[in-house]
Formats: structure tokens, sequence, C-alpha cells
């Protein structure tokens, strides 16, 4: 069970990091118009959030 936890969380933290990615490629694209590139900006913002609590969690049940 604690190594499908820990699968499941390497996933979400996976998936958080490809929208990272994405958000970053899409919002210095100078053709995307401001308000795409506020939206990215609120999704990375979004991500690396997520990125944060996955990481934290995934830490405290690998410790615990």
């Amino acid at each position: 069970m604690l190594l499908f936890l820990l699968g499941m969380r390497l996933l979400f933290l996976s998936a958080a990091g490809a929208f990272c990615i994405f958000g970053l490629m899409h919002a210095a694209d100078p053709k995307v118009q401001w308000y795409w590139t506020v939206g990215h900006a609120l999704v990375l913002a979004a991500c690396v959030f997520l990125v944060g609590r996955v990481w934290a969690s995934l830490k405290a049940t690998w410790k615990g």
C-alpha cells in the first residue's frame, strides 16, 4: 500500500512538473495574447504550489 501511495504521489509530481514546463514555454511566446499569458502564469503558480505540497507529502510518506 505504501508503494502505491508513493507511486501516486510521484505521478502527481511528474504531472505538475510537466504543467510547469508547459506554462513556461507558452508564457514566453510573444504571439500569445495577454490573457493567455496571465492564465499561464496563474497555472504556473498553482503548479509550483502543487509541486511543493506533493513533494512535502512524498517526503513525509517516505520517512513515515
